[in-house]
């Protein structure tokens, strides 16, 4: 990415991401960047057993963990 992109990357904390996302947003135009974008970064838990040789189960889900939040000048 070129000197004229800052990229930021923002965990996500339910309980202060508004927050935690304003303040960045606001500290980026105030330095003089514009937003580009927001993008999410989405991760994932899983867990199997095939124990037993009969086959086997499953589980699975994805969540956003963070957000990646791209100015330019």
């Amino acid at each position: 990415m070129s000197s004229g992109h800052k990229v930021v990357k923002l965990a996500l904390d339910k309980d202060t991401m508004e927050a935690d996302l304003e303040a960045i947003i606001d500290e980026g135009d105030a330095a003089g960047w514009t937003l580009v974008s927001i993008t999410p970064i989405i991760s994932g838990e899983k867990s199997t057993d095939g124990s037993g040789g009969y086959g086997g189960w499953g589980w699975g889900y994805g969540y956003t963990s963070h957000l990646l939040v791209t100015f330019k000048k």
